[in-house]
């Protein structure tokens, strides 16, 4: 489980719209042998915008493998620390701790980001330090497992899938671990309790005498593991989409699932246009399910590495675990409707969007840490048969994969079952708030009454609309960040939740209110987030020539109602040259303007429903760019038109051919 995606942009841009961090000195960390056990300042080995350096400080903190149980006491291991200062001229003297973004194995010094930018219901008041996890993808060393991503998987343009899939994934994943036990590495020492410590050494190091953890999802569970083992020093803890150790994940997911369903069912009849259009919801994705598996949608993407064209086969588990994924973000929910209705009429491109948000999700986690924790301490306390019956009892969720896939793999990774303990409630003094999203399909609001059981001061809310980490989904809808942020000024008084009953319907987005198109999304993703030179070359370089053309339309205009006469133009040529430049011109206008004003969100699937006419633009353009072929073919027969005006016309005949090709090849025009 990992923390939800970056709302505006990682579907961002889910979550579909990437944002680049600033420059910054890369240094890499200092080789284990030179190290000494603790805390130590150092450069930061990430990307720090300009703007945010001087509140940015990093070190590393250095721990052994081993802490009297699995692992080499004499292995170091190095893991990244960044502090990001308050904003307050006095800030509190109990920072806030963010372990992990989630998964397990999710990182978190990638989210470095969402602490500069979002945070500001923990920045406000205190400073709020990042640590990565040992066996992340920023420690050193990390149990990442390269041979698992996307670049080494697929082959041949296209990745693998079923059987084929299958075989290849437990041979690389065996590949792996052999790499990391011939490194000298101890799997089983990369667990939740053995972070703890490095948490306690983290805050000795530091000097804090109290700081505060924030979890989000796995997190959650890390904090929860922090206040049993490591409780010193605790002053307050937010669970934030609450995943507690005596929750059998597996075994409960099935229901979990079914329930965001549910809830996506009724919240779309309770909307008058959601209703009106999707009357039977649940029958059009139960026919979707079937279809896809018998015949499975295959879609092209971009690679996640390379840029270039990779070719995904989209069967029902990938729609189900596409349609679980789509529930952690509050923003895309109010699309899946739309969704599942164009899939369900055979529109299979509206995939498109989810297929590259799988394929791109592949490569963030740190395999190698996700199965030494979750193989460890959750799979061996599930029990296959209940989580069989779960599935097979329901039709939806017959087509939902989940257990199956992870039990192979720890079958390859073998490492022990820990005790019981890693099942058991944990019983702790230290308040605590719980967050749970409304329709969170992985941290469902029950698991928070599980969470619970033994904890003194809990304060458990549930936040209406909210996806996968209520807290941190902030920039949709602040209401579970500013119960956070009034929770951590006194952990002793219950925080004001008045803005929960102020919460609005989720408004879905239908066909009412969208044109369906891929192409704007193709090209952004194409186009301007992979910077490929030769697409943005011809963009830029045929709308200056169109610029060039409209202006040269115009001066001849001109020059004509004032008699100044530098030689004729074929009859009608440049009048005509100039309408098709203007029309061309007035769409990219247009379209510009509706991207700008339009939300990311509805551009990954389509434009605004009104927005259709603006089709008529380049169909006008390409009409008259026909016509000025046409007529300097006439000239260049009849000898008609000065030398200069020919070649000019020719050339403006050129960028518009070249503006029309690259427009109908990007399929702009069947907007």
């Amino acid at each position: 489980m990992t923390a939800p995606r970056r709302g505006p942009r990682r579907m961002g841009a889910t979550a579909l719209w990437g944002i680049v961090l600033g420059l910054a000195v890369s240094v890499a960390p200092a080789p284990a042998a030179m190290a000494e056990l603790g805390y130590a300042p150092a450069e930061c080995s990430v990307e720090v915008p300009d703007e945010h350096a001087g509140r940015v400080s990093c070190g590393i903190l250095t721990v052994p493998e081993g802490r009297g149980g699995p692992g080499d006491p004499a292995r170091e291991l190095q893991l990244p620390v960044i502090t990001v200062k308050s904003t307050a001229e006095a800030p509190a003297g109990d920072p806030l701790v963010f372990p992990t973004s989630g998964g397990p194995g999710a990182g978190s010094i990638s989210a470095l980001w969402y602490f500069l930018d979002h945070a500001r219901w923990a920045t406000d008041e205190r400073d709020v330090i990042i640590v990565e996890q040992r066996g992340d993808g920023d420690a050193e060393p990390t149990l990442d497992c390269p041979e698992l991503d996307t670049g080494a998987v697929a082959q041949d343009g296209r990745l693998p899938t079923g059987p084929e899939a299958d075989e290849q994934r437990a041979t690389l994943l065996a590949e792996c671990r052999e790499r990391l036990v011939a490194d000298g590495l101890d799997l089983a020492a990369y667990t939740s309790a053995a972070s703890v410590a490095d948490l306690a050494d983290l805050r000795a190091g530091l000097g804090y005498q109290q700081w505060n953890l924030y979890g989000v999802s796995y997190g959650s569970r890390l904090a929860m593991t922090a206040m049993r083992d490591r409780p010193d020093g605790l002053r307050a803890v937010v669970l934030d989409g609450v995943y507690p150790p005596n929750v059998n994940r597996f075994e409960l997911m099935p229901a979990a699932l079914r329930g965001s369903i549910d809830w996506l069912l009724a919240a779309c009849a309770r909307d008058a246009d959601c209703g009106e259009r999707y009357p039977d919801l649940e029958a059009a994705l139960d026919r979707v399910l079937e279809r896809t598996s018998r015949e499975p949608i295959t879609v092209t993407v971009r690679h996640p590495s390379t840029g270039g064209p990779l070719e995904v086969e989209i069967a029902d588990d990938d729609i189900m675990r596409g349609l679980f994924d789509a529930f952690y973000d509050a923003g895309t929910v109010r699309m899946l409707p739309f969704i599942i209705d164009r899939l369900d009429q055979g529109d299979d491109a509206v995939v498109l969007p989810l297929a590259q948000r799988l394929v791109d999700s592949r490569d963030v986690l740190s395999e190698g840490l996700y199965l030494s924790i979750e193989c460890a301490e959750e799979v061996p306390f599930n029990d296959p048969a209940l989580i069989e019956e779960a599935t097979s009892a329901d039709p939806l969720l017959s087509h939902f994969a989940d257990f199956g896939p992870i039990a192979d793999d720890c079958a390859v990774w073998n490492v022990p079952a820990s005790a019981a303990a890693e099942n058991q409630p944990v019983a702790s003094a230290v308040p605590t708030l719980i967050t749970s999203g409304q329709f969170d399909p992985v941290t469902p609001s029950a698991w928070s009454e599980l969470a619970a059981v033994g904890l003194t001061t809990a304060y458990r809310h549930e936040f209406p609309g909210m996806g996968h980490g209520a807290v941190w989904g902030n920039w949709y809808e602040p209401c579970a960040a500013s119960v956070a942020a009034a929770f951590l000024r006194d952990p002793a008084v219950a925080p004001d939740t008045s803005c929960i009953d102020d919460a609005e319907p989720i408004d879905f987005l239908s066909a009412t209110d969208i044109h369906p198109t891929t192409a704007i999304y193709r090209l952004d993703a194409d186009v301007f987030r992979t910077s490929n030179p030769w697409q943005l070359g011809i963009a830029g370089v045929t709308v200056i020539g169109l610029v060039l053309t409209l202006l040269y339309a115009v001066g001849y205009g001109i020059a004509r109602l004032v008699r100044r006469r530098h030689g004729e133009a074929p009859d009608g040529a440049v009048l005509t040259a100039g309408l098709a430049a203007g029309a061309n011109l007035g769409f990219v206008g247009a379209l510009a303007l509706i991207v700008l004003r339009t939300e990311p969100l509805l551009l990954g699937f389509g434009l605004p429903a009104g927005a259709w006419p603006i089709v008529l633009l380049p169909l006008v353009g390409i009409a008259f760019t026909v016509m000025l072929c046409a007529l300097l073919v006439r000239a260049a027969v009849t000898r008609e038109g000065a030398v200069g005006h020919v070649v000019a016309l020719w050339v403006a005949a050129a960028v518009l051919v070249v503006f029309a090709v690259w427009v109908l090849a990007r399929g702009l025009v069947v907007l």
